[in-house]
This record gives C-alpha cells, sequence and structure tokens, in this order.
C-alpha cells in the first residue's frame, strides 16, 4: 500500500545517492576519462557533494568534446542530483532540445523520463504519465529493450498511482520474466517482486501478495533498501486477514526501520496500521487517535496525498462525531475534500469499495450541515459571553474604536481618491525603465536577456490591453500565448513585478476597478458581484479579498464614500 514516489528514481537511474560523510580527499581530478567520471559519479558510496564536482568535471568535459551525448549523460547526471527541482526540469528540457532531431539508443527518451520523474514528484500524475509515453514512443523506435522494460515499469507506477493496479500488472510481469535470469540485475528483481506484491494488495489477492512477500523476507538482508517495505507489506496483509496481534508485530518493526530513512509517507502509512490495530485489538479509541493524527501531521507538512491512507481521514471523522467534537470533525472532513479534489485533478481512481456516506458529495453535504451546526453553536455562546461582558467601560471602547476605524477608513479613502491608479499602467516609461535597468538586474536573473525583453514586451502589451480583465485566467495559459513557459514566465513577474502571478493579476484588476468606479457612475450601481464578474474575478467574496488587501476598504464602503463626495458637490 505504498506511493513510490520516493524510490521511483531509485530503479529509473540505478543511482542510490547515498549521505555517508566520505573523504573528500583528491576529488578535483581533472584527467580522469568519461568512463572514470561516470563510474565515480555512479558510486553509491559517495554523497551529494562528491556528486556534484564529479558532475561539473564531466559536464565540462563533455563541453570541451563538443559531442552532443556526451553533454546530454553530463545534464542527466545533473538532472538526478536536482531531483524534483527546478533545475531537473532545466536539464530534461536542455536533453530533448539537443538530441530530439539526433535520437539515438538512450535520447531524448531520457529526457522525457527526468521531465516525468519531476512531474510525478510534484503530484501532477498526468503531465507525468504524458510525458513517460513520449519517452516509450522513442525508446521503441530505438530498439532499446530494456531502456523499454524500465520505461514500462514507470509506467506501471503511475497507474498504481492512478489507481489502475490491473494495468500496471502486466507490465511488472513483463519485467520479472526478464530480469530474474540477469545475475548484474538482482536489486531491480526485488524492486519488482515488492511492486508485484504492492499490486496484488491493491487487486484484494492477499495471499498471492503473501508468497513474494514471505519469499523475499527469508532471503533478503536486514540491509537491503527494501527490507523494510516488505516488513511493512506483511504487517499490511496480517492486518487485512483479519490478524492484528501479528500485523501489529511487523508493523512496529516496520516503523523502527523507515525511522531512519527520510521516507515521511511510508511512515504515515504504517502509523495509519499501527492506529487501526490499537483500535480492532485494544479498543482504545484514544490511543490509536494519536497515531491517526500523527499521519494528518506528517501530510500536512509534507503536502502529499495518498488514497492509501485516506481511510485514516474516515476514521478520525467517525471518532470526532462519536465524541462530539464538531470542530475536529469539519477540520478532518475538510481534509478528506481536500485529497479526493487531488485524485479528481489527476484522474485517480478509488480501487476500494467506498462508503456512500464518504464520497465528495455527501461530505459537501455534511460539511455544510456541520458549519451550520458550528455557526449556531458560537452564536449562542457569543450571546451569553457578550451579555456577560456587556457595560458602560466596554460601551466606551467599542466607541472609541469604532471612530478610530472610521478615520483609517476616511484616511485611506482620500488617498485612493487622488491617486492615479491604472494610468501607471498606460505610462509607455514603465517597459522603458525595466530595459533601462536590465543589464544590472540580469546578473541576479538566471534567464536570457533576450527571452527576458520578450516577455517583458508581451506582458507591457498584456497590460495595455486590459487582457487581465478576462476571467479564468491561468499563468499556465499566458505562458503559451507568449511562447514561453510557466517556470519562466512566474520567475520574471517575481523578479520585474515585485510579487507572484495572482497577486500581480488581483492588483491590476483592483486598480482597473478602483478607476472606473471613480470615473463611471453607471458602473457604481452594479452589484459587488457584477462588478467582479466585470474585471476577471469568480466571484465576489475573491473580488471582495483582492480590493481589501490592496485598499484596506471593503469594495462597498468604497462605493458609498464616492456617491456621498459626489452628493455633497452637488449640493
Amino acid at each position: 500500500m505504498k506511493k513510490k514516489s520516493l524510490l521511483i528514481f531509485f530503479f529509473v537511474t540505478g543511482i542510490i545517492f547515498s549521505q555517508q560523510n566520505n573523504s573528500k580527499n583528491k576529488l578535483l581530478v581533472k584527467n580522469l576519462s568519461f568512463a572514470e567520471l561516470d563510474k565515480k559519479i555512479n558510486n553509491s558510496n559517495l554523497n551529494l557533494y562528491e556528486k556534484k564536482v564529479y558532475s561539473d568535471l564531466y559536464y565540462k568535459k563533455a563541453k570541451e568534446s563538443g559531442d552532443i551525448y556526451k553533454i546530454s549523460d553530463a545534464m542527466y547526471c545533473k538532472a538526478l542530483i536536482y531531483a524534483g527541482k527546478p533545475s531537473q526540469l532545466k536539464y530534461a528540457d536542455s536533453i530533448i532540445s539537443l538530441t530530439k532531431d539526433k535520437p539515438n539508443f538512450i535520447y531524448p527518451a531520457r529526457g522525457y523520463m527526468l521531465r516525468a520523474n519531476y512531474f510525478q514528484m510534484k503530484l501532477n500524475l498526468n503531465q507525468a504519465l504524458k510525458n513517460v509515453l513520449i519517452a516509450k514512443k522513442f525508446s521503441k523506435s530505438s530498439g532499446n529493450f530494456e531502456q523499454n522494460l524500465l520505461i514500462k515499469r514507470y509506467i506501471g507506477l503511475i497507474k498504481i498511482e492512478l489507481g489502475r493496479a490491473e494495468e500496471a500488472l502486466p507490465l511488472f510481469l513483463e519485467n520479472l520474466d526478464y530480469f530474474k535470469n540477469k545475475p548484474d540485475k538482482t536489486l531491480d528483481v526485488v524492486f519488482i517482486k515488492w511492486v508485484l506484491s504492492d499490486i496484488y494488495i491493491r487487486l484484494n489477492k492477499v495471499d498471492t501478495a503473501l508468497s513474494y512477500i514471505n519469499n523475499e523476507l527469508l532471503t533478503l538482508s536486514d540491509t537491503n533498501p527494501y527490507y523494510p517495505y516488505f516488513v511493512m507489506y506483511k504487517g499490511i496483509c496480517l492486518y487485512l486477514k483479519g490478524d492484528f496481534v501479528h500485523s501489529k508485530d511487523y508493523i512496529e518493526k516496520a516503523i523502527d526501520l523507515i525511522k531512519k530513512t527520510d521516507d515521511s509517507l511510508n511512515l504515515a502509512i504504517c502509523y495509519y496500521y499501527k492506529g487501526e490495530n490499537i483500535f480492532k485489538t485494544e479498543k482504545s479509541t484514544k490511543k490509536a487517535t494519536l497515531y491517526f493524527e500523527m499521519v494528518d501531521s506528517i501530510l500536512v507538512k509534507k503536502k502529499q496525498y495518498s488514497c492509501d491512507i485516506r481511510d485514516n481521514y474516515i476514521r478520525l471523522i467517525e471518532i470526532a462525531k462519536s465524541n462530539k467534537n464538531d470542530k475536529k470533525q469539519l477540520y478532518y472532513l475538510n481534509r478528506l475534500i481536500e485529497i479526493d479534489n487531488y485524485f479528481k485533478a489527476n484522474n485517480i481512481i478509488l480501487t476500494r469499495n467506498i462508503s456512500k456516506s464518504y464520497d465528495t458529495p455527501n461530505l459537501l453535504i455534511e460539511k455544510e450541515n456541520l458549519i451550520k451546526q458550528i455557526k449556531a453553536e458560537n452564536n449562542f455562546f457569543g450571546m451569553i459571553t457578550f451579555s456577560l461582558i456587556l457595560g458602560l467601560g466596554f460601551s466606551f471602547f467599542y466607541i472609541i474604536k469604532v471612530k478610530k476605524r472610521n478615520r483609517i477608513f476616511k484616511k485611506r479613502f482620500s488617498e485612493l481618491m487622488e491617486t492615479t491608479t491604472l494610468e501607471k499602467l498606460d505610462n509607455l516609461n514603465e517597459l522603458n525603465e525595466i530595459k533601462k535597468n536590465h543589464e544590472e538586474k540580469e546578473k541576479t536573473i538566471d534567464l536570457p536577456i533576450e527571452m527576458v525583453n520578450e516577455i517583458l514586451k508581451k506582458l507591457h502589451e498584456f497590460e495595455t490591453n486590459k487582457k487581465y480583465l478576462l476571467p479564468n485566467l491561468k499563468q499556465t495559459d499566458l505562458a503559451k500565448q507568449f511562447d514561453s513557459n510557466s517556470t519562466y514566465l512566474s520567475k520574471i513577474i517575481n523578479f520585474y513585478k515585485g510579487k507572484n502571478f495572482s497577486q500581480y493579476i488581483n492588483d491590476m484588476r483592483i486598480d482597473y476597478a478602483i478607476n472606473k468606479l471613480k470615473k463611471d457612475k453607471k458602473f457604481r450601481k452594479y452589484t459587488i458581484k457584477a462588478i467582479s464578474e466585470e474585471v476577471g474575478f469568480n466571484n465576489s467574496e475573491s473580488f471582495a479579498k483582492a480590493f481589501y488587501n490592496n485598499t484596506g476598504l471593503q469594495p462597498s464602503y468604497f462605493i458609498k464614500k464616492i456617491e456621498e463626495k459626489e452628493n455633497k458637490t452637488i449640493v
């Protein structure tokens, strides 16, 4: 029942990044051959610092050679070091650009695999699958059978994450059939059997899964990187068979082993099953809840989602409900809805039968009922509290506070009425000023000057033509319009506009709304909802929030004050 994002890269690359503190003596050896450097980089005993040094040497040597495949090898090594970071995507794109028109036995398939891994680690499974399928096409046409098998393995892993374990099964059986007779692929075979046991658990073939698990536990050393996970799977299988006592022993052993790694998601899975075993055997809701809450704490901290522990939230909701703790129940309902929204966005199929009480529509209904109930309780207790503390002293304090707040609001209103807003966007000097300072700023932004100038020019046209008023405007869509990508566009907006994409768009929309409200009496007659839609917001709540963040005033207050000012002028 494992999400494999932390180990997918392990098998695709065949490289294990060790964190051992080895001696750094004799690192800067400049006369090593490509083969010697490759051996150094693939040495599992080297730490990340040493791998970076050797990969830099490899890259320098490759560039000097002018061999595009050696250069691609060097960038591939660098990408592995920066797995999950923007640099990985940058190197992947460079590899593809370099080799796409001149494919060989390995490239550009490797470049697309790097992209797939990056998106998978960012929880974008659809993009990951799209890129790995492109890699498969290139690998198949090159006749690289082993690479094609590895790609099939990766496809299988993504299909498991998408809840389609039955489609992943033949891919891993094919891999096992090929690699089991290769003596130099022992670790690959262990990995494949590990995933097969996971697939059979998902397909409710627990006994088949146990046959793989038991066979491996008889032969595996406890130092093998997959040993903790076979122990964990044994505990999960025993739990599914109803043997909660022995399941608890294996799960606790797995916790001790996985704690020594940085694999927080599998640790969370172990905590869930430990809580379940306590819940089933000791009947101690309080003790079991500690472990269920530890699961939530890990998922919140790591911002990770997994259908393997969706039931953790169902259990917490049921416990909160039995304890009549409405606030906790609402919190865990929101967490479950958040996870389900991620599944929906990635087309993830929940393979196990879900109780109708816990599918998304019913969760939303239950959430609304809880909110109403909590509000009613809060109103009741608030009235009692208010009655107790009501007095002249409080009233006096309240009046002073209101007057102070009104003074602040009036001051903010006056400043807004005196300040030009949208006009600054029409000032052509803005683009010229950006270009004037660009030579200094380019030293700190790692992007080509031509590309930056082109995007800044397009942003200026975008602002001048008020394209920011279009609804549902997304960074990815705008990047495509600019013939760029989301990462570069985001970086330029952050650097030159001093804000993120959402703030950049919202600020311009609010500036436009302020300017139009000041000048257009008819526009002021619109409802807040109509105004919000006119300036590109999806709803009045997000518009009001952005307006307040930008001005310190509610839009209704601003409109009211403009009307009052105009009426006084007429009189």
